[in-house]
């Protein structure tokens, strides 16, 4: 029994966030609660995923636009599309984010606090939105697709593995593969 929970611990997947990030998260605080009344949340630290629409870059700050969706535990963690109108919020990270993990149609999960409501300018035209400082976020590069289609993604033929990166305050970036042949 004992060579089999080892097995099962080996091939389990590694936690994207540090421990001492994620037992910071309100896990109380859902999405709806922030938009009906920001200010009330203003400090709290959220854990919220959803698909990037767009983002501006600013010397050292990033700002990205992201509509909100659910998160899932299974079949694979993430933020997952069930269809129907969602939220808007933002992420402000400072420092250097890759270009590559900043594309239209990118999954996201953040960790932070609430900043309440902010006014940015990501579209081109000033507009307040619920904005989330991050401690930590999460991307992966599914331009579009959902996470538990790789790494066969219906819109390709061909394997497809499905990179990660992660970018956490003061700490170096991780990069993952999470599909393996």
């Amino acid at each position: 029994m004992g060579g089999g929970t080892l097995l099962l611990l080996a091939c389990a997947p590694p936690p994207i966030f540090p421990p001492e990030v994620q037992e910071q998260v309100d896990r109380t605080v859902r999405f709806q609660h922030v938009v009906d009344h920001p200010a009330a949340y203003q400090g709290r630290v959220v854990e919220f995923g959803g698909q990037i629409l767009d983002s501006l870059v600013e010397g050292e700050e990033v700002q990205v636009l992201v509509r909100e969706l659910p998160l899932q535990t299974k079949p694979v963690y993430g933020p997952v599309d069930r269809g129907g109108p969602r939220g808007l919020f933002i992420i402000r990270v400072t420092g250097n984010v890759g270009e590559q993990d900043l594309q239209r149609g990118h999954m996201v999960v953040v960790i932070g606090p609430m900043m309440g409501n902010v006014v940015t300018t990501v579209t081109g035209v000033p507009i307040s939105r619920p904005t989330v400082s991050a401690d930590c976020f999460h991307i992966w590069r599914t331009q579009g697709e959902p996470i538990e289609e790789y790494p066969y993604p219906k819109n390709t033929t061909r394997y497809v593995p499905l990179v990660q990166q992660t970018y956490c305050s003061n700490q170096p970036n991780t990069i993952l593969t999470t599909t393996g042949p």
